[in-house]
């Protein structure tokens, strides 16, 4: 039994305990769902990425047919419907991540670097014909909401069409489901209910990309970096026994493929929210320290690795992690693609608890493997807090001194338009005012805890960090004084 304060179940009533009953055969704890949400006779609430993250485990642990007994219970519908999801991550092979829907190379497609730095992206060619044909079971979208993310990469630009996902065994009213770039825009349809995304994308340029199907409302829509692109209203899409494929739009009579990369692609039987998908587009690493772990609770599975021994304490919420003055956090490849880009805005968040005394110290240091690199935050030896950039030369912004032995929340948020501000404790602290940032063209790294060394990158101090962090995101977007406020108070 779990206490869930506050929520309604399907008939309205509001419950504060139910039965798990999903767990009586194999007796598991379910940590993760006390107090935050319900699985009940089957019923699962809306779930945020963390818990989603934990459901994909479940699947790997767990018979299918015991997984298929959770469903999402919708906050605007009574109806439930089975929960399915499939993650095609391309590293190396099209297998679906939970053995469902395998799919099979058609045409030599060849796999290259994934934009997370680690695993593959798949690299289709659309006069070759290749794409994937997942044929290993049904992937059911008919007669439910889903949604379908996806990470892209145009190599070419063309008025005609490039196939991103399809399921389209009839070109028939409500048989055939598209998704795809037409004249380099978005574009998802069941059948000729079409939706056109306004954005124009260019070549050589990652994006992420999704298409909605909300049954309840009978709306499609398609989403761009995170951000709603269009949306129509369209019936529901009813076949029950075609052929998916991703990478070509497909039906009897043509295969239209894509033409570039194509990585992470991801369905889930659920009508996602606009919080839901602009997460999974631009949050990029969290760490929240628990369970003295260094794995990402992001969407993205980028997980750090200690040099050193970096132990764990209590922290703000749950653990953190403490560093005594040379460990620190890192990687063995570059996982941030938009950091190398010029002018492409970003937030940071965290938590720091400086101690001992006030010395020369890195708390969040970006760099490539030789050359380019900034402190981004740095303390100095009378522990001012600095928030860094590099636009040609140093960009210094000072922050206040922070207390020793006490948590303090920083945020650090940058747009060519607003350039750095500084947040301290969810309070607009400092801003340099619109500033350009002039990146280094590739891939980048980061280090939390310590700089390895490189004391003589902008702003020309660093070294290790004695003390504790807590609660770190990266996101590739500028975060709102509000969303920064939220994240201040968790």
């Amino acid at each position: 039994m779990i206490d869930t304060p506050g929520f309604n179940d399907t008939n309205g009533t509001e419950v504060d305990e139910y039965n798990l009953t999903l767990i009586e055969e194999t007796r598991k704890s379910l940590p993760y769902l006390s107090g935050i949400i319900i699985v009940a006779n089957g019923a699962l609430p809306r779930l945020g990425v963390s818990f989603k993250n934990f459901l994909h485990l479940l699947h790997q642990v767990w018979p299918n047919d015991l997984l298929n007994k959770i469903v999402y219970q919708s906050a605007r519908n009574a109806t439930t419907v089975p929960l399915v999801i499939a993650f095609w991550p391309f590293d190396n092979n099209t297998l679906d991540l939970y053995g469902d829907y395998d799919g099979t190379l058609i045409g030599s497609g060849t796999y290259t670097t994934s934009f997370l730095g680690y695993g593959t992206a798949l690299n289709l060619v659309q006069s070759a014909s290749q794409y994937v044909s997942i044929t290993s079971n049904h992937l059911p979208l008919n007669s439910r909401s889903f949604t379908i993310e996806a990470w892209i990469y145009l190599t070419s630009s063309t008025a005609n069409d490039y196939g991103i996902f399809s399921q389209c065994p009839s070109t028939s009213a409500n048989l055939c489901f598209d998704f795809m770039t037409r004249t380099n825009r978005l574009y998802c349809a069941i059948y000729t209910n079409g939706t056109q995304g306004a954005t124009l994308m260019t070549i050589n340029t990652w994006y992420h990309v999704a298409c909605v199907y909300d049954m309840i409302t009978q709306t499609q829509s398609v989403w761009l970096n995170g951000v709603l692109d269009g949306s129509s209203s369209a019936t529901a899409y009813q076949d029950a026994s075609g052929t998916t494929t991703i990478g070509a739009i497909y039906n009897s009579s043509s295969t239209v493929c894509f033409n570039g990369r194509i990585d992470q692609v991801r369905y889930e039987s659920i009508a996602k929210t606009a919080s839901e998908i602009l997460n999974d587009a631009t949050l990029y690493v969290y760490y929240s320290f628990d369970s003295s772990s260094l794995i990402d609770n992001g969407p993205n599975g980028i997980n750090g690795t200690s040099f050193g021994n970096v132990t764990f304490t209590a922290g703000v919420v749950n653990e953190a992690a403490r560093f005594s003055s040379g460990p620190y956090l890192y990687y063995t490849y570059s996982p941030f693609y938009f950091l190398g880009i010029n002018n492409h805005p970003f937030s940071i968040s965290l938590w720091v608890q400086p101690m001992k005394n006030y010395t020369e110290s890195t708390l969040v240091f970006v760099h490539k493997l030789s050359g380019w690199c900034v402190h981004f935050l740095v303390i100095n030896s009378t522990g001012s807090l600095k928030a860094c950039l590099w636009n040609g030369g140093n960009v210094i912004l000072s922050g206040p001194i922070l207390p020793l032995n006490s948590w303090t929340h920083i945020g650090y948020t940058y747009s060519a338009i607003n350039g750095i501000q500084l947040y301290i404790n969810g309070t607009l602290y400092s801003t340099t005012g619109s500033i350009t940032f002039s990146a280094s063209g590739v891939p980048m790294n980061i280090i939390l805890g310590s700089d390895k060394g490189f004391t003589y990158c902008a702003p020309g101090y660093g070294s290790s960090f004695t003390g504790t962090m807590d609660e770190f995101y990266l996101y590739s977007r500028e975060l709102s004084a509000s969303e920064i406020q939220t994240l201040s108070n968790p």
